[in-house]
């Protein structure tokens, strides 16, 4: 093969390389890793816990994807759902599938006709203090012996701050990010919530707080199983 052939097909693997290496990934890069969180009530008593585990994570030419496996149980911890989230990180993008909010709620369904649509949670890999986000949202229509519609967005997120927090399962730099959660359903619901989220780990603490600034319930990481 021609030297100089050689040298820019070297130089275009680079480029896309280095182009890859830019897209942060916001869950463990590691097939089988696990995310284990205790959620607690407004009072902080456990209401119950949470498991994500990586199931797939593929490298892609333009970043990487992964399916994460989500299993839900209560205090005691006796198994209440789980799903699967779909995720990826494109050009510079990490991208959560919003249909994830709303999958757990649609598997109680089962034999009736359930319509999801939704748009992509994105998270860029350069992030700073003051930084406005993107909004995401979900829908679930269900037809069927009765009729239900089933809405989450989230809006009006805002890089807070960078800082380093600290749970039982370590501490990590996190970036503080505010938002408000409205959930549109038999009933409206609007709340804030502030999430603190750290590059290669993902989600480290939540807190959800009613519109008069009163703490609903939290949830924080308590270990990573790899």
């Amino acid at each position: 093969m021609n030297k100089k052939i050689l040298l820019m097909l070297v130089g275009m693997v680079s480029l896309v390389y280095l182009k890859a290496q830019e897209c942060q990934f916001y869950y463990p890069e590691v097939k089988g890793a696990e995310l284990v969180y205790k959620s607690f009530d407004k009072k902080g008593k456990l209401s119950g816990t949470t498991a994500d585990k990586v199931t797939e994570y593929n490298k892609t030419v333009n970043g990487a994807d992964a399916t994460i496996h989500v299993k839900s149980s209560d205090a005691k911890g006796k198994l209440i759902s789980e799903s699967d989230l779909k995720v990826k990180c494109e050009n510079g993008v990490f991208y959560f599938d919003m249909s994830g909010y709303l999958n757990q709620s649609a598997s109680a369904y089962k034999g009736m006709d359930v319509k999801m649509e939704s748009n992509n949670l994105e998270m860029p890999s350069k992030l700073m203090a003051g930084d406005k986000l993107k909004d995401g949202w979900v829908k679930m229509t269900i037809s069927g012996p009765f009729k239900m519609t089933m809405e989450i967005s989230i809006s009006d997120r805002v890089i807070e701050k960078k800082e380093s927090i600290t749970t039982e399962a370590g501490t990590f730099d996190c970036y503080k990010i505010n938002q408000t959660v409205t959930t549109n359903g038999p009933m409206k619901i609007v709340s804030k919530s502030s999430e603190w989220l750290c590059a290669g780990t993902g989600v480290i603490k939540n807190e959800s707080y009613s519109s008069d600034g009163s703490l609903m319930s939290s949830m924080q990481l308590s270990e990573i199983k790899k």
